[in-house]
Formats: C-alpha cells, structure tokens, sequence
C-alpha cells in the first residue's frame, strides 16, 4: 500500500505511573497546562486486521464534538522515540471516510467494505507548550483506557512531540521530566494497546525481523535492528512476574540479542559511550539471568523435596529483578541508548564514515562471513572442550545465528533461504544442546550458592538431567559438522 504523505510526526513517548502523574501535575515543571480536553478515539480495521497487517492504523477521534480521521504509518520505533508519517481529515460525524477512489485506500480492495471498529480509547489529555534549548515542543499527558469487549487496560503516558527544532531536545526534556517523576520509554502505541487486548491476557513477545532493504545502509540498517531488540526488550520486562517466566526469558533474550548486535557492529559503533552502554547491558542481563538460571532450576526439579529452597531463592530474584528494572539507573540506560541509536557521537564520527554508508548487504556479509569463520573454528574437537570453552561455542554460535536473523531479509531469494534453513537448524541444535549442558554447570552452581547439603546436591543433580552429558555432547558435535558443511546463504 502506497500513501502520499500530509505529515510526519516525532515524538517521544513515555510511561508514567498514575501516582507519579498526579506528581507532575502538581509540580511546577510545566506551569499550567494550556489545554485540558477528554477526547474519545475509535479505532478501525478489518476482522483479518489488513490494515494493521499492511503497517497501518486508523482512528477517527472526537473531542469537542469535532470529528478527526488520523491514519498511521507504524515507525521504526527506538525505545520511545518514534518517528512516522501520519494522515488527517475532519470528518463531518463519527463513521470514518473509506472512498476506495482515494489512493490511500486503494490497497484493500474488496476489503474496504470489511472495514469495522476494533476498539476505543477514552482520555483526558492534558497539554503544554514548552521550549527545550532551541527547540518547542508539545507535551501532553493522557490518562484513560483502552476497551476492547468486555477487556480494558489502562493507559497512562507522556508523549513529548516535536514542533520545530530539534529531536535531540526530546531526550533533555524527558530527563527534566524524570528528575521529578520516574518515566520509562514507552514502545507501544495506544492502537497496539488495543489490538494486545484482542489476543491472550499475558503475551510473550518474541524476537521480530527489522525492516531492511538492499540498498539501505549500514548505519540505518543497525539502528532498525537495535530498536527492535529494544522494543522486544520493553514489551516483555513490563510483564516480568515470577508466575510468569517466559516474559523474563524472552526479555533476556531481546538483551542477548541487543549485545549481539552491538558486538558485531563495534567497528562502526567507535566512540566514548560503546563501552559504557555495552557493559550496562551486560549487568542488566546478569541480573535478569539469575532468576532465569534458577526458573530452569525449579522447572527441572517438580515434584522433587529440595524444590522449596530452590523456589525461595527464585522468589528472592525475581524481586531483585523488578527492583533493577525499575530503578533510575535503568531508565536512564534506556534514555541514554535511545538518543545514542539516534544522535550519538558514532552518528557523525569522520573515522567511520566510510563503515556507516557502506551498503548493509555488503558490511552484512562480511559480519556473516567473519562469524561464521569462528563458529567452525572454536568448534573442531568439542568433546574435548571444557565447560568454559564450551560455554564460549555457545555464544559464538548465538551471534551467529542472531546475526543470520538480523540480515536474512537482505538475502531472500530461494537458493538463500534454503541454505539459511539449514544453517538456522544446525545452530539451533548446537546451542540448545550446549545451552542444557550449560544448564547443568549453571546448576551445579547454584547448588553450591544455595548450600543444601551433599545428599541434595546429588538428588538436584538427577533432576537437572546429569547423566545425558555425553548424549548432549554427541548431539552438540553433530550439530557443528552441519555448521561446517553448511554453505553461506549471503555469498
């Protein structure tokens, strides 16, 4: 679908709790707000949802009793900042304007029939006018819901957008912002609030491809991979709960794959702040491990006597999780990488000048080849490796197959995709065998810290699947002969 666009809205979106909303209106942060209007917005798509489908939402809100019609390219969102094209009309009443002689409905076809509302949003917003450094932006602060059926959740957020300057005054005010009230960089919008409401109560976000095309470069090409992660990484920690692991797990690995791409990227990446976000991520995804290691732990361990203090202990980190999660230290990381992505000091350095406007598919294929190179390497008499060397094999390997992720729609014709299958399988293989051998030092570990004494030790030991070790190890080295006879998908 093709869309000539009116518009193109910036805007930093961020999560505030309803307490420290009250806060910030209390505050004399802003002053007075210029405006202070509830605003009702029914949002639109087809039962198959085509219009989400095709990267699109459509609203039509009221406020006022002024009818607006706003339709919404979905943008490459980095933790907060969202940049998109965006389309307005005033409508005359609530049904929305669908005239299939227009072009940018031309795409739906038959469809545009089908078009119905989905959900509604209802909210009071309140707004400002402000100058940050040279810059004026509009601050507003909605607080509602979202309903769906007989479902609500509720919605409270700031949203900072741009109206002449620039886009790195965002950030400065979003940090005002949080010197008075802690605020968490918001990745959904309220049109995918909704849509969250259609499916199941708690959703466990998996890892999604970025946009990429052949002839973008290297430096958009990072930036869309990386918010991605991001976006994985904030849509699952928000869901963090003991009785819920999967939310952990796929938040931790949205962090993995994150400083994958940091670390096969560091060339270009160049400059002051690389290390220090590196090595905050790195201790964000410790944290985070801990309760991780022990979920696997005390899955391992149903029905055994000893799964009580194993319990406890996975209790205990879950609250040091939250705790780091949503402390300051973290929300500013999230800030920080977000401007970074966008506006850091690797964006404008003259030494990589050259590595930044390098064609993706070009500087994809050498990152592929030089990983792939390690893989086959690292893994040539691996019976033989230690746990260590074990556990690095395994880490090569996840860069390589989050790498082969990250650029697969770069190499999409059917020779690649059959060879990248078989790459994928083989790695899959490989580190899900590593990974359980893996699981077993790890618990050896953990039945160290925890202290439970010989005999437990030796009954955790039979539940955590000790004796496959060297079915695990077989498994493992037939993996990596497939890894080395594999043929690279991006030459």
């Amino acid at each position: 679908m093709s869309f000539p666009s009116n518009g193109h809205e910036i805007e930093l979106k961020l999560l505030i709790d309803p307490a420290g909303a009250d806060r910030l209106v209390e505050s004399d942060l802003f002053g007075s707000p210029d405006q202070v209007r509830t605003m009702h917005s029914v949002y639109f798509d087809t039962p198959a949802l085509d219009l989400a489908k095709a990267g699109f939402s459509m609203r039509v809100r009221e406020s006022g009793g002024t009818f607006i019609q706003t339709v919404k390219a979905f943008g490459n969102e980095a933790a907060g900042l969202m940049a998109r094209p965006e389309w307005e009309r005033e409508l005359p009443g609530p049904e929305p304007m669908l005239d299939d002689e227009r072009p940018i409905w031309q795409g739906l076809g038959d469809r545009l029939q089908m078009v119905a509302p989905l959900f509604e949003v209802d909210v009071e917003r309140r707004s400002w006018t402000l100058s940050q450094g040279d810059s004026v932006c509009e601050v507003v602060l909605d607080r509602g819901h979202v309903r769906a059926g007989d479902r609500q959740a509720p919605v409270c957020e700031i949203e900072i957008e741009l109206k002449a300057g620039e886009a790195a005054d965002l950030f400065a005010l979003a940090r005002r912002i949080d010197g008075v009230v802690p605020v968490w960089p918001g990745v959904m919008t309220k049109a995918e609030r909704g849509h969250r409401l259609l499916g199941p109560v708690r959703h466990a976000v998996r890892s999604q491809a970025a946009t990429l095309s052949e002839g973008m470069s290297s430096q958009l090409a990072f930036q869309r991979i990386a918010s991605a992660c991001l976006r994985q990484f904030r849509v699952n920690e928000m869901q963090v709960d003991p009785t819920y692991p999967a939310a952990l797990h796929q938040a931790r690995v949205a962090i993995r794959r994150l400083r994958s791409a940091l670390s096969i990227h560091k060339e270009m990446l160049a400059g002051e702040r690389l290390s220090a976000i590196r090595s905050a991520f790195r201790d964000l995804g410790s944290t985070l491990g801990e309760a991780r290691d022990l979920d696997v732990l005390a899955a391992r361990m149903e029905g055994s006597a000893y799964l009580a203090p194993v319990e406890q202990a996975r209790r205990s980190a879950y609250e040091r999780a939250a705790k780091t999660l949503k402390s300051q230290r973290t929300r500013a990381l999230l800030l920080d990488i977000s401007e970074w992505l966008s506006f850091g000091d690797w964006t404008t350095s003259a030494d990589t000048q050259e590595l930044r406007q390098a064609p993706a598919r070009e500087s994809s294929s050498q990152i592929l080849s030089r990983q792939f190179k390690r893989v086959r390497k690292a893994g040539r008499h691996l019976a033989a490796l230690d746990d260590e060397a074990r556990h690095d094999l395994r880490k090569m390997a996840k860069r390589l197959r989050y790498a082969t992720e990250f650029y697969a729609p770069l190499f999409d014709d059917k020779r690649s995709r059959k060879r990248r299958k078989r790459l994928l399988d083989a790695l899959e293989t490989l580190q899900e065998a590593l990974g359980a051998l893996n699981d077993m030092a790890g618990a050896s570990q953990t039945i160290t810290r925890l202290d439970l004494g010989a005999d437990a030790a030796s009954q955790i030991a039979r539940h955590v699947g000790g004796d496959q070790r060297d079915d695990l190890l077989a498994e493992a080295a037939r993996a990596h002969e497939a890894i080395r006879a594999a043929k690279p998908f991006w030459t």
